[in-house]
């Protein structure tokens, strides 16, 4: 005797009793793995709006920022957002144009240990060596300059480091140092500004001793 065809009502109640053996056997598994899903989704929301609100709370904090207080309690509220940067570089500027050029080299220095990868890490390498320079450290400075153009050769503060560092050497009466540099800069910023005052100090210059 063959055996009955099963009805779609005996799939359907065979189906949901694997279901419900499954979900008897799994709910503790499926429960964690659904809270842990909601808390990862949650948090990573969360972090997502607060560092948003943070974000533009900084941006607007440093619009209305106008002397070094001001600067220091951004970096300080907002550390690692993109104002604080830009609120460590005006710090360190504004302290220069007061006189305090240890205090803003400091600040150049703190700038480049949290921002080692930023767009204007050059500059900030750039203004410890006019901070040098300025103070009447011009080895040092020279030191400086030179590790700009070695470290960031393709920043814009790349061309004004080795033009700076040339005038060093010109200070120095080391003029075929200097030549050097100065030609440097023309081979390698050809058509800026640097490149023109270069070209102005070489022909000041004269031509090159015969060797």
């Amino acid at each position: 005797m063959a055996a009955p065809t099963p009805t779609d009502d005996a799939v359907l109640e065979t189906d949901g009793l694997d279901m419900a053996f499954f979900w008897h056997e799994n709910k503790k598994r499926i429960l964690l793995w659904t809270a842990a899903v909601v808390v990862v989704v949650g948090g990573s929301l969360a972090w997502y709006v607060s560092s948003v609100l943070s974000s533009r709370a900084a941006e607007a904090a440093l619009a209305g920022a106008n002397d070094a207080a001001a600067y220091e309690a951004i970096i300080k509220d907002y550390r690692g957002t993109m104002p604080a940067a830009d609120a460590s570089l005006l710090l360190a500027s504004a302290l220069r144009e007061s006189g305090k050029l240890a205090e803003s080299t400091a600040a150049f220095q703190e700038f480049l240990k949290d921002y080692p990868s930023h767009p204007l890490a050059g500059g900030a390498l750039l203004g410890v060596a006019e901070n040098q320079d300025a103070a009447g450290d011009p080895s040092a400075a020279a030191q400086t300059f030179a590790q700009v153009a070695e470290r960031y050769p393709d920043s814009y503060a790349a061309p004004f480091a080795r033009y700076a560092l040339a005038e060093i050497h010109l200070r120095d009466f080391r003029r075929e140092e200097a030549r050097s540099v100065l030609e440097a800069i023309q081979t390698e910023s050809p058509g800026s500004l640097v490149a023109r005052l270069a070209a102005a100090q070489l022909a000041r210059l004269g031509p090159a001793p015969a060797k």
